[in-house]
């Protein structure tokens, strides 16, 4: 990111900066209600990761009202994901926590604690209402209208997020203190009440565009453009070549890549998303010299 991000995103420091890490580890363990539902919530996730159907089931229900254009393969999806997760959310969050100063290592760990299933599910799609909600509330986004999407695809999901919303403006959400303790921007709760009922209101309302400038890396860019809803995220899945054995392939490279490949400084597998299934208009706008383009 460059130096100015933090002002071109309208960014605050979180409140909870600077506290000791004994007393933000607390913050997240939760009481019984709390570790209650977390354990639920991964018990409805792997229920969902062994009835695969649940993600065409849902896509075909976003489809019918309109938030996507096509239907890819289970595997397509997957490799999609990776490519979404690898180069764009994973390099946007890591430039994003250095901008504020969030430890990367510590803070994931917090927020996998704090509600497992908001990092267990690598697309969105075998998550239950709850667990979209907690990722809205507990992690920022710059419009987090990709998730608003996906909970079209729970009956009475929105309102169920309108709901909790009002429960943490007025300090009694269930999970207060762990959302409190682990949001990255100290305005983002503020936003939502206005981004919620906005898209509420209107559900087809277009994701607020990439700010120019916001990475000098022209790929992050294009990725950040391509993945930031979900009619980009499945556009992009539906145009990849992958079987089962691709899939296969690409979490054993994510798995090294994020371990032992984090340690010695290597990488497997490709080093950038696949350019030529993005929308052509996006890789004119920040790849414009590129060969895909032209052919």
């Amino acid at each position: 990111m460059t130096p100015e991000m933090n002002q071109i995103q309208h960014n605050t420091p979180p409140a909870w900066l600077g506290r000791s890490p004994w007393a933000l580890v607390l913050d997240v363990i939760g009481g019984w209600r709390e570790n209650r539902d977390k354990v639920l919530e991964v018990a409805r996730m792997l229920a969902a990761m062994l009835r695969p159907s649940v993600v065409r089931e849902r896509l075909e229900r976003l489809r019918s009202l309109g938030h996507c254009d096509v239907t890819p393969t289970l595997s397509q999806l997957l490799i999609a994901s990776r490519d979404q997760l690898s180069f764009s959310l994973g390099a946007d969050t890591r430039e994003f926590y250095r901008a504020q100063g969030i430890p990367w290592i510590f803070h994931n760990l917090r927020r996998f604690v704090a509600y497992p299933t908001t990092m267990m599910d690598p697309m969105g799609l075998f998550s239950s209402r709850d667990t979209i909600i907690q990722h809205i509330l507990q992690t920022f986004h710059r419009h987090a209208t990709y998730d608003l999407v996906l909970l079209s695809g729970h009956e009475g999901g929105l309102d169920e997020m309108a709901r909790q919303l009002d429960e943490l403006s007025s300090g009694h959400h269930p999970h207060q203190r762990s959302l409190d303790s682990l949001v990255e921007d100290g305005s983002y709760h503020q936003r939502l009440q206005q981004d919620v009922p906005e898209f509420i209101a209107n559900p087809l309302i277009e994701a607020r565009p990439i700010p120019d400038g916001l990475s000098q890396s022209a790929h992050l860019m294009l990725a950040m453009d391509q993945f930031k809803d979900v009619r980009g995220y499945t556009s992009y899945a539906s145009r990849l070549q992958a079987g089962p054995d691709d899939v296969v392939l690409a979490f054993a490279q994510v798995v090294f890549n994020e371990t032992l490949g984090e340690i010695f400084g290597l990488r497997l597998g490709p080093q950038t998303l696949a350019v030529q299934a993005c929308e052509p208009a996006l890789v004119h706008r920040h790849l414009p010299q590129h060969p895909s383009l032209t052919s």
